[in-house]
């Protein structure tokens, strides 16, 4: 059901043409598979149709990873150096000095690679190639494939004397001690992948098997009968794709049913989807400001390696203007930026005060003096902006981050906003723009109210009914949503981002490079109190 009037849509859309230009060239298309074809000396690439086409030529590659930029990591064993590849097919040597098996990358873009050279070790890269030892000694024991959990935590296989049995599953943990074995009596496991739930799947390949582990341990088999499966991929769906090195056969396992995907004439090697790869440049959410636990609240987060240039700003009389021409404006904003333990940066009330020739520089100066703005470097971690009026003024207000260092190895990956949800044009509003990479970002919009009023929160006057809706930048329904179990429950809950009350809403939805709003409102367009919007960029 939808009760926002057009104009409220278009009026945050316009602001956002107005502000920040969506800009980025076509690459590869987000979903594709890339397979590494061993002695074909080939890297191939599957579209969603399993046709498949030659990406890149002349070196002998085995596993495969991506980064969230789109860059493609190659394991080339007979040559000792792990290949970057561009989107655009542009190679370079990331690594030289190392017999690579399983390779994968942690959160934050670190490479860390299985080097198989006795005693076997794990050397990790930072996102420049900068190379340090991991775990020093693996022990022998043939290590082969590699994977991270969602804590950090991440498997090596062992592929042990090759006899029946013989196989092991060892975890490390995110600081590279490990302890017993996670699993064994394995026979020739190989290429590893975890699903959204941090279930471990192994492609044993002795026994035709691929074997499902919880976190705590405990087996089932997940498929039988398979000719020498070697190595694992899930798509962006949760579907999991294997490689028959027996067969040259790709399956796939929607809902857990083997289908066919591709047969080839050659052997396949480490598998891996390329990801979407366009970035939040720019958040921001319009909210009826009011005071006390009513303020606009802002959350987003830095993620990467690098650190990472913003703008946020706060902004109220601009909206009184054409084409906004919102009335009951928060006549004279005041912005706090604060850490994630609680720590005020930067305050600032008009943003003339301070900072100004800097932010004059990023071409993103207020057009209100009274309107407040500030101009930070911050490490990756989470962020909250604080929007209130000047002396417990109330109205209309807008927050945002802008992306000033789209270049470096760290980007926003969230923005979730809490304030007090009215109706008509006193709806919470959050804006995004994607743009760069291959053209496509995945994103989960949650709307809850409901959780606010339990601990650890505990905010009183939540709003009981949240429903959310996603617009393009036409003002086109994307995707909206009541109760979040009506729809997309299955994939909602693949992403880990369920919402924990059942009259919350949220959407998964990929998303081409643009402008997009995820409205707020009471469902019925008619119940009001404190809610909060999220948008949550996925890797």
């Amino acid at each position: 059901m939808y009760f926002m009037k057009q104009s409220l849509i278009k009026t945050l859309l316009a602001f956002l043409l107005f502000t920040a230009a969506a800009c980025y060239s076509a690459q590869a298309a987000a979903g594709d598979l890339y397979d590494g074809g061993l002695n074909a000396f080939a890297i191939y690439k599957f579209d969603s149709s399993g046709n498949r086409t030659v990406f890149k030529s002349g070196t002998y590659i085995d596993w495969l990873a991506f980064d969230s930029k789109g860059n493609l990591f190659a394991g080339a064993p007979p040559d000792s150096v792990i290949l970057k590849i561009t989107p655009a097919g542009v190679a370079t040597n990331f690594a030289t000095g190392i017999t690579p098996a399983g390779i994968a990358l942690d959160a934050a873009g670190n490479l860390f690679a299985i080097n198989t050279a006795a005693p076997g070790s794990i050397v990790k890269y930072t996102p420049s190639g900068k190379p340090t030892t991991f775990v020093s000694s693996l022990g022998g024991g043939g290590p082969t494939g590699l994977v991270f959990d969602s804590k950090g935590n991440f498997y090596v296989s062992f592929s042990g004397n090759n006899m029946v049995g013989g196989g092991s599953i060892v975890k490390f943990a995110p600081n590279g001690t490990s302890s017993s074995p996670f699993a064994s009596g394995l026979f020739l496991p190989a290429g590893l992948a975890v699903d959204s739930f941090d279930n471990l799947y192994v492609a044993d390949l002795g026994s035709g098997s691929i074997f499902r582990f919880t976190p705590t341990g405990m087996k089932t088999t997940f498929a039988s009968g398979l000719s020498s499966p070697r190595s694992l991929a899930f798509d962006r769906n949760g579907v999991l794709y294997v490689g028959e090195f027996g067969t040259h056969d790709i399956v796939k396992f929607p809902a857990g049913v083997k289908t066919a995907f591709s047969h080839d004439d050659t052997f396949i090697g480490g598998l891996a989807f390329e990801p979407p790869t366009a970035q939040l440049t720019s958040i921001s959410t319009r909210a009826s400001v009011q005071t006390g636990s009513g303020v606009t609240i802002a959350g987003f987060i830095v993620t990467g390696t690098a650190s990472k240039s913003v703008v946020v700003r706060g902004l109220g009389p601009t909206l009184s203007q054409p084409p906004f021409n919102v009335t009951g404006v928060l006549a004279d904003p005041f912005l706090s930026l604060v850490d994630g333990s609680g720590n005020v940066i930067w305050n600032n009330n008009n943003w003339k005060d301070s900072q100004q020739t800097g932010i004059q520089a990023t071409g993103l100066a207020p057009s209100h003096d009274s309107e407040s703005a500030i101009l930070q470097i911050l490490q990756p971690g989470k962020y909250t902006a604080i929007l209130s009026g000047k002396n417990d003024t109330t109205g209309v207000g807008l927050v945002e981050v802008y992306d000033t260092s789209t270049g470096v190895f760290a980007e926003l990956t969230s923005v979730s906003t809490r304030g007090f949800v009215g109706t008509g044009d006193n709806v919470l509003i959050a804006g995004i723009i994607t743009s760069g990479g291959n053209g496509r970002t995945q994103v989960v919009v949650r709307g809850l109210g409901p959780t606010l009023s339990q601990p650890p929160f505990n905010v009183t006057g939540v709003l009981a009914d949240p429903f959310v809706s996603l617009f393009d930048t036409n003002g086109n329904v994307v995707y909206s949503n009541n109760n979040w179990k009506d729809t997309q429950q299955a994939a909602i809950q693949t992403t880990g981002l369920a919402p924990p009350n059942d009259l919350e809403s949220a959407i998964v939805v990929t998303v081409a490079a643009g402008h997009y709003t995820a409205i707020l409102q009471g469902n019925g367009g008619g119940g009001t109190g404190i809610g909060l919007v999220e948008v949550y960029k996925l890797r």
